[in-house]
């Protein structure tokens, strides 16, 4: 097999776990009522069906993403595969609730893995122009993964029931691990190098305290005192783990690669983007449905279009300048979120496909270039503790995105209506509330863009 068919190989089997996280993520999304009605529990209690999986999985990425630099990524990842693989098979097979929940804490492990070091090994693999075309294929990849999975899942539940939206996950999973074993790069592995387990636990603890306030305050409230002691949990647990990673002698993080401006305002404008572009992501459908009336399903047929041109816009911009696709992406994501706010209650359906295909093509063109300038400015010998760290940056700024959306749209909503306004009425001016802020939070992003392409046109012209 030639060097670059393997490179494309290597590329498919990471993918292929990118891939699996997001179908399993999005699956549950849709079987939260089934799964409700199934255990006789309700929506709030099976919720945490979605957010075990996504506390687990975040609160490790940066001590796996470290451990891929340790030791032999080919035997770490083809791991990944298989504990996905058995966490998929043990929800299969759920016979209670606290069962159930076990085996999405093993599929949270799993998808650690395999999500901190995919980034990692496509960037050790590719090099120059070719790695921002495979990043940009990797997150159009993730995205093919979140369009397909809704429908994915009505067929399977459909034909069968909720625990078998969990087998393409279960199926997939085995098949690739024997396949990384045998393709994926095995890397410089040094595994004398001790784990800093306390560094972890801290880490863990202050980014589950941080993720389990961030779901839970809508219902305690906001200046609760249960959302006051989270808070003050989860900023004693980081304190206490900046200040073990700086004595420790194999750190969990490096904190000296956030004196690398690209590193530090890569990551801090990739977290603020998902606070921009989750308004519209999480609150169309409430938009489509409760103002436009318009069907679940013509619902989906209109968010396709963001997906399509996400796709077709990431597999072709691969080889521009990434600090010019940074900048081009958040201002067209802002104009996109702008245009949303013109909406009514008549808006033609077709100006909504294009609104959507604005969003689209703005995030194709962010995601990737800022992953390829977070990667490009780190040392080769930390591309895995990089990758795990952006991992953990996106994540919690997925997390945090959808709990701040549904957040300010709600609190809106509310007051709106205790004030007399009709409900769809309220429902919209909640919904351009929350695109409102999410415009200001693209502007912080952009903000964070600048700086990094400063810092990238700075280190170039001193290479």
């Amino acid at each position: 097999m030639r060097a670059s068919t393997v490179k494309w190989v290597v590329f498919a089997v990471t993918s292929l776990g990118n891939f699996i996280g997001m179908l399993d993520f999005s699956s549950v999304n849709i079987a939260l009522y089934n799964i409700s009605n199934a255990f006789d529990l309700p929506v709030s209690a099976v919720q945490w069906v979605m957010l075990s999986y996504q506390i687990v999985l975040t609160s490790l990425l940066t001590f796996f993403g470290r451990l891929g630099d340790m030791v032999s990524r080919r035997k770490l990842y083809s791991a990944g595969f298989l504990l996905f693989g058995v966490g998929a098979a043990l929800s299969c097979s759920a016979v209670n609730f606290c069962m159930l929940l076990f085996a999405r804490t093993v599929q949270g492990v799993g998808g650690s893995i395999l999500i901190s070091n995919s980034f990692s090994i496509v960037s050790t693999v590719f090099k120059g122009r070719r790695r921002g075309k495979a990043l940009g294929f990797m997150g159009a990849v993730t995205h093919l993964a979140g369009m397909t999975a809704p429908s994915i899942s009505g067929f399977l539940m459909g034909m069968f029931g909720w625990r078998e939206i969990f087998l393409p996950s279960c199926v997939l999973s085995f098949a690739a691990a024997g396949l990384a074993l045998r393709i994926i790069p095995a890397g410089t592995a040094r595994a004398k190098t001790p784990i800093d387990v306390k560094g972890t636990v801290l880490l863990m603890a202050g980014v589950a305290s941080l993720l389990f306030m961030i779901a839970q305050s809508p219902s305690w409230g906001l200046f609760s005192a249960k959302t006051g002691t989270a808070v003050l949990a989860s900023v004693l647990c980081l304190y206490a783990f900046f200040r073990q990673e700086r004595g420790a002698k194999a750190p969990l993080v490096d904190f000296s690669l956030f004196r690398v401006p690209a590193f530090l305002f890569g990551n801090l404008a990739l977290s603020v983007s998902y606070l921009a572009m989750y308004p519209n992501t999480i609150l169309f459908p409430f938009y489509s449905q409760g103002v436009l009336d318009n069907s679940a399903v013509l619902t989906g047929l209109l968010i396709l279009p963001f997906s399509l041109f996400y796709l077709m816009t990431a597999v072709s911009t691969g080889t521009l300048s990434p600090q010019k696709r940074m900048f081009a992406g958040m201002a067209l994501l802002g104009t996109g979120l702008f245009l949303f706010t013109l909406t009514g209650f008549s808006t033609p359906l077709a100006a909504l496909v294009l609104m959507q295909i604005v969003m689209g093509v703005g995030n194709a063109f962010f995601q990737p270039s800022v992953n390829t300038a977070i990667l490009n400015a780190t040392p080769k010998e930390s591309v895995g503790m990089a990758s795990g760290v952006l991992s953990l940056f996106r994540n919690t700024g997925i997390a945090t995105g959808s709990v701040v959306s549904v957040g300010l749209f709600e609190v809106c909503k509310n007051t709106l209506r205790s004030s007399g306004v009709a409900e769809k009425q309220a429902m919209l001016s909640a919904y351009h509330f929350a695109l409102y802020c999410g415009i200001a939070f693209a502007c912080l992003s952009l903000f964070f863009v600048i700086k990094a392409r400063r810092a990238m046109r700075k280190d170039a012209q001193n290479d």
